[in-house]
């Protein structure tokens, strides 16, 4: 029969009632979660995205306080802007709008950021502790992945989860994820998607996660039976019929159906969770910052 569609504008709505929740309670301890973001300059993409994290503060019961920074801003001003925020008690949470522009230097601005602050899980430390399977944040993909897995009443104990992705914000955080948490203690393989013979890794996964943006790149003939997929690839092609511009993902979605437990769609999957997440860490942060998670 057809796999289970994981639904991600569900599962991030009822994480989002959740938070509501935790900010009320910590709201009567006197304490209000709050979320930084540095934007510079005016593109488009970032702005939207920008507005979209700040629609979800509000609904959630997270202050937003927002940086905007002219696009000729140097590299000191905005160290400092960081500094500024890394000093503020009312600031649990900070995060870049990636990308800047070309003239500043991203891997240093990111490093400014103090571990505690940095929701984003990009910060040396938060990687470094991940691996180590202490308590840190990580790259709010790697979250969404493992919650759709977790909420979808998957168990993941001894399971051999293939991820086609080896990047600090997909497949190496969520395999720490994965070999680490208490709730997972998976198998895991990370695996380059210019493998050779990639199909041999593909059809032994128990799960596979799937992140290269190239359109139908897993097909059916590459995961077995009962596989449970997740697909964070999303790419623009043009629908033959309508000449619309639509997103696909990685995965031959129809055919793969068929053969999965369990399958993300493109859109509507893991894209959603992913402001979500960062709402969460930020709560998370918070009752840190108050010594109460």
């Amino acid at each position: 029969m057809p796999a289970k569609i994981l639904d991600g504008r569900k599962i991030s709505a009822e994480i989002r009632e959740d938070l509501k929740g935790d900010t009320l309670r910590l709201k009567e301890r006197g304490i209000v979660p709050g979320l930084s973001g540095i934007l510079v300059g005016e593109d488009p993409g970032s702005v939207t995205y920008v507005g979209l994290k700040s629609k979800a503060c509000e609904e959630v019961g997270v202050k937003e306080m927002m940086v905007h920074l002219p696009d000729n801003v140097t590299q000191q001003e905005l160290m400092s802007s960081i500094d500024r925020l890394n000093k503020d008690p009312k600031v649990h949470a900070i995060f870049i709008q990636l990308p800047l522009p070309k003239h500043l230097n991203e891997e240093q601005a990111l490093a400014a950021i103090v571990p505690e602050k940095d929701v984003d899980g990009f910060q040396a430390v938060n990687v470094g502790k991940t691996w180590l399977g202490q308590k840190a944040f990580v790259p709010a993909v790697a979250i969404a992945i493992y919650e759709m897995i977790i909420r979808g009443g998957y168990d993941l104990k001894d399971k051999e989860v293939v991820i086609v992705n080896t990047d600090s914000m997909v497949g190496r955080p969520l395999a720490s994820i994965l070999i680490e948490n208490e709730k997972a203690r998976a198998n895991v393989t990370l695996v380059h998607p210019t493998t050779p013979k990639l199909s041999e890794y593909t059809r032994r996964a128990d799960v596979l996660v799937v992140s290269v943006n190239k359109p139908k790149f897993i097909t059916a003939d590459m995961v077995k039976d009962g596989v449970i997929v997740i697909d964070f690839g999303a790419t623009f092609v043009e629908d033959p019929v309508t000449k619309k511009r639509k997103t696909v993902g990685d995965v031959d979605f129809e055919p793969v159906k068929e053969k999965a437990e369990a399958i993300t769609p493109v859109p509507g999957g893991v894209g959603p969770m992913l402001i979500t997440m960062l709402m969460l860490s930020t709560v998370n942060a918070a009752k840190i910052a108050a010594g109460i998670a």
